[in-house]
C-alpha cells in the first residue's frame, strides 16, 4: 500500500487482566470489563467469554478451565485488539502480541539452543526471562509453524492489512547471555573472542531462527513484516552487525513485500553509516517521546529523529519513515490537530509524503486501553488533517 501517511500500530498492546491471570478465580469486574469492551469494539465472540447462562470461558474458575478453554481465551483477546485497531482506523492491524509472552521470551522459548536463566529488569518495571545460549541456536519445526498460525489468525480476523512483528537477531542475542559461542570462539584463540561470538550468535538468529519465521509469512501472504530491533543502538561499535542481522533476517524476500524495521529509543545517528546498506524499506522510530500535547512546536521532535532524517538524506536512502508521534509512556491524548501538525513537519522534512508513514513511538503496552484506544483514534484523524492539508 503506497497511500500518503499510512497509519499503523508498532506491535504490542496491554493484554487485559482476564488475559493475563487465565488460572484466577472468576472475576465479576473483569467479566464487566471484557463485555464493555466487547460491545465497544463489536466483538461477537465477548459472549464466549460471558453469558447469561453463566457458561462462558471468564464465568468458570480459572483452575477448572481447560487448555482449549484458555487458549480461546487468548484467541479472543486477539480479536478484542484487532477489532480495537480496526475501530481506530489503522490501515495496518495485527494482535497487540496477545497470544505472546514478552518480546524476547516468545522466541527464545520456541528457539532449540536457549534455557531459562533467570528474570532481568527492562524497563517500566517489566521483566522478561534472559536466556543461556548451550548450543546453536535455530528455529524449531514447531516454532515456525506457531508464528505463521499467529499471523493467519490474525489475517483470517481482518480485511486489514496485517502487518506481523519479529523481534530481531541483534536484540536476541544482546538480551541473551551467548555462552555456547564464546567458549567455541576461546578455543580457536584469535582474533577478539567476545566480537566475533556475538558476530556468529546474530548472525545464526538472523539465518536460523528468523528468516525461516519470515519466508513463511512471505508464503502465507504478507505484504509487510516488521523487525524490531530496541537494542540496536546500545553498543555503537556494532552498527555493522545490527545491519548484518537484518540483511540477513530479510534474506529472499521479495521486492513486493515490506521489509520493516523498528528502532525504540536509540541513538539513531550512531549507527551511520553503516545502516545505509541496509535492505529494509522503511524504518519506524521514535519522533515525540515525551513531548507536550497542547501546541506544537519543531522542539517537540527528537533531536534523533531530525538526525535520522538528515543522514537519510545525505546517503540517499530510499526508505520511508514511520514517525512515531504519540508519547506511549503518557496518558495524555494528542489531538488530531498536533498530530496533524507533527506530521506536516516531518513530512517538510522528507519531501514526500508517499514516504512518511504514522505510528505511535514504540508499542502501546504501556497504556491502559482507555488511554491507547483514543491516542490511535486521534492519531488517524491526524493523518486524515494531513492529507487534507496537502490537497
Amino acid at each position: 500500500m503506497n497511500k500518503t501517511f499510512l497509519t499503523q500500530e508498532i506491535g504490542s498492546i496491554q493484554r487485559p487482566i482476564w488475559r493475563q491471570k487465565l488460572n484466577a478465580p472468576s472475576n465479576e469486574n473483569w467479566i464487566k470489563d471484557a463485555l464493555e469492551w466487547g460491545k465497544k469494539f463489536d466483538v461477537n465472540e465477548r459472549f464466549e467469554l460471558a453469558n447469561e447462562k453463566k457458561t462462558g470461558l471468564l464465568q468458570k474458575n480459572g483452575e477448572k478451565r481447560t487448555q482449549e478453554e484458555k487458549q480461546r481465551i487468548i484467541d479472543i483477546s486477539s480479536i478484542y485488539v484487532i477489532r480495537m485497531l480496526e475501530k481506530a482506523g489503522l490501515d495496518r492491524v495485527f494482535n497487540g502480541e496477545q497470544p505472546r509472552t514478552e518480546m524476547y521470551d516468545a522466541f527464545a522459548s520456541k528457539t532449540k539452543g536457549i534455557k531459562t536463566a533467570g528474570f532481568v529488569n527492562s524497563f517500566d518495571a517489566n521483566y522478561f526471562r534472559k536466556g543461556i545460549i548451550t548450543k546453536k541456536v535455530e528455529i524449531s519445526d514447531e516454532g515456525i509453524d506457531w508464528f505463521k498460525k499467529e499471523f493467519e489468525f490474525a489475517r483470517n480476523h481482518s480485511q486489514k492489512i496485517i502487518k506481523p512483528c519479529l523481534t530481531g537477531p541483534y536484540t536476541m542475542t544482546d538480551w541473551s547471555y551467548v555462552e555456547y559461542y564464546a567458549e567455541l570462539q576461546e578455543k580457536k584463540a584469535s582474533g577478539n573472542p567476545v566480537k566475533e561470538a556475538r558476530r556468529n550468535a546474530v548472525l545464526d538468529f538472523a539465518s536460523d531462527v528468523i528468516n525461516p519465521i519470515v519466508k513463511e509469512y512471505v508464503k502465507a501472504g504478507a505484504e509487510v513484516i516488521q523487525i524490531d530491533e530496541p537494542a540496536a543502538s546500545t553498543k555503537q561499535h556494532e552498527a555493522d552487525l545490527v545491519v548484518e542481522g537484518i540483511n540477513a533476517s530479510f534474506k529472499g524476500v521479495p521486492r513486493n513485500v515490506e521489509k520493516a524495521v523498528h528502532l525504540c529509543y536509540s541513538n539513531y545517528s550512531s549507527l551511520f553509516p553503516e545502516l545505509a546498506e541496509s535492505s529494509a524499506d522503511s524504518y519506524l522510530i521514535e519522533c515525540t517521546n515525551h513531548s507536550t500535547g497542547k501546541e506544537f512546536n519543531p522542539n517537540q521532535i527528537h533531536e534523533e529523529a531530525l538526525k535520522i532524517i538528515e543522514l537519510f538524506k545525505e546517503y540517499k536512502m530510499n526508505a520511508s519513515i514511520g514517525a512515531g508521534l504519540i508519547d506511549i509512556h503518557s496518558d495524555l491524548i494528542e489531538s488530531p490537530e498536533i498530530i496533524r501538525d507533527r506530521i506536516l513537519f516531518i513530512n517538510k522534512l522528507m519531501d514526500d509524503p508517499k514516504k512518511v508513514q504514522v505510528n505511535p513511538d514504540c508499542g502501546l503496552r504501556t497504556r491502559k486501553w482507555e488511554i491507547a484506544f483514543p491516542k490511535l483514534e486521534n492519531m488517524v484523524k491526524g493523518a486524515e488533517l494531513a492529507r487534507k492539508a496537502l490537497e
